[in-house]
């Protein structure tokens, strides 16, 4: 006899399929809700203006590489069936009012992304979302154009949606409908980590590019040049730190170049008496909302010394000095005892001959003679006439130290002047009248009679 037939028994694991397709709450489950399981990354997405004229790009998931991506992602916790979800920007901070941005890509219409949910899974992710900014001065006309669309998840009054924007940061909103006894139904709304502009140097990602040296001494003080993205002067700190210890370097605001460099000077390292090389982190960091940037290595290293001996020398008095030029190696100089006499040529000359003026007489008569104030030649002192062809202060000629004349006279004359005249300044000089270097002469025949020249050479 054949046993009788036992009813029919749902496999549990077609239990679940079943709830969806009656749009039911899982069995054992509580009340849905909305789970976050990949959060939008925070920094590194621009955000576009509409009239760059390009797509706006997509907003990467926290854990996003150059090798896999990934995007935001919720999920339905407790449902399967039919639903919708939306996802809209709102303020980072409470009240979270609509903000003014819009959302841009597939499924995007005024502003937010919707769409149905599939009711075959519960996860959902969205990979096609871009973040599109508006201008201030279209702010206003935004933020009206999310009420009349009934773009307010949080329900806001209109008294608390004034105030001023931060447009530099926003969060994303997922809200979801699921089905129920009386058609669709809202569960509570989920908010992302706030997401933030990443040309604002207020929000910016910090990163270190470059810095020209990565050592120093364990005492400080060393100036580094570092090259960074964009920062604000008055935001930002280099950070040293190492387990148990951290220190922030020494710069000001003037020592910010134009966003992008900071050249500043470590701080001196816990342990002034280091050993051995130690290697610790160094990074920018934001006070304002403590963002820090990756860490790049950082080698102390064991002092030292003055190098260039900068403190001995301050410290060096006349006796140090001395007795480092004995220590020298170089050779000390001579003594100025054994040094032999110097020799200077000097030209021998014969002593000059008696010059005693005569009583009477001329300087010179139709005469010219040029010569030095020396002694010899032709003539005598005095002049004459005949063979000697007048005197002069000196020999007949070129002269070739002192001064010479050349002294003529046409008439009659008077002594020389006693006692005898200094010679005159290394002039030209001219005496008479109608000399060799012309000028009036004299109303009479003077003593120095006419026509008489004297230059001095």
């Amino acid at each position: 006899m054949r046993p009788p037939l036992s009813p029919p028994v749902t496999p549990p694991d077609l239990l679940p399929f079943l709830l969806q397709e009656w749009g039911a709450q899982e069995a054992g489950g509580g009340a849905p809700y909305v789970e976050i399981l990949e959060q939008p990354k925070q920094r590194g997405m621009r955000f576009r203006y509409k009239c760059e004229g390009r797509s706006a790009g997509s907003i990467p998931g926290e854990h996003s590489t150059e090798t896999t991506k990934t995007h935001p992602t919720i999920r339905v916790n407790n449902y399967r069936g039919p639903g919708r979800v939306r996802v809209s920007l709102v303020t980072k901070d409470p009240p979270h009012r609509p903000h003014p941005h819009e959302l841009v890509g597939k499924d995007c219409k005024d502003g937010f992304y919707e769409a149905e949910l599939s009711p075959e899974r519960s996860i959902h992710s969205f990979q096609n979302l871009g973040i599109q900014c508006v201008k201030k001065r279209e702010l206003e006309a935004a933020v009206a154009e999310r009420i009349r669309t009934n773009n307010n998840p949080f329900n806001v009054p209109a008294e608390q949606r004034g105030g001023e924007y931060d447009l530099a940061a926003v969060r994303l909103c997922f809200q979801v409908w699921v089905g129920g006894p009386g058609g669709l139904r809202p569960l509570p709304p989920v908010l992302s980590q706030p997401v933030y502009d990443n040309r604002a140097p207020s929000t910016a990602e910090l990163r270190i590019c470059r810095v020209n040296r990565n050592s120093g001494s364990c005492r400080g003080g060393d100036e580094i040049f570092l090259l960074c993205d964009k920062v604000q002067k008055e935001d930002i700190e280099v950070r040293f730190s190492a387990e148990g210890w951290e220190a922030k370097g020494s710069f000001a605001q003037a020592d910010v170049h134009r966003q992008v460099a900071i050249v500043f000077r470590t701080p001196p390292f816990r342990d002034p008496a280091l050993r051995a090389p130690v290697t610790v982190r160094m990074e920018l960091q934001r006070p304002s909302d403590r963002q820090r940037s990756a860490p790049v290595d950082f080698r102390y290293l064991p002092h030292q010394g003055d190098l260039q001996c900068i403190e001995e020398k301050r410290k060096r008095t006349r006796e140090t000095f001395r007795s480092f030029v004995q220590r020298s190696p170089l050779p000390a100089p001579a003594s100025s005892e054994s040094r032999p006499p110097r020799r200077i040529a000097v030209p021998s000359r014969p002593p000059p001959a008696p010059q005693n003026p005569p009583s009477v007489g001329e300087w010179g008569k139709l005469g010219e003679t040029g010569g030095n104030w020396g002694g010899g030649g032709k003539g005598e002192i005095w002049g004459g006439n005949g063979e000697e062809q007048g005197g002069g202060w000196g020999e007949m000629g070129r002269g070739e130290m002192g001064w010479g004349a050349a002294l003529g006279g046409a008439g009659g004359g008077r002594a020389p002047p006693s006692p005898l005249p200094s010679p005159p300044s290394p002039l030209l000089l001219f005496w008479g009248a109608g000399g060799a270097l012309g000028g009036p002469g004299p109303p009479r025949t003077g003593a120095f009679g006419r026509g008489a020249a004297a230059a001095a050479i």
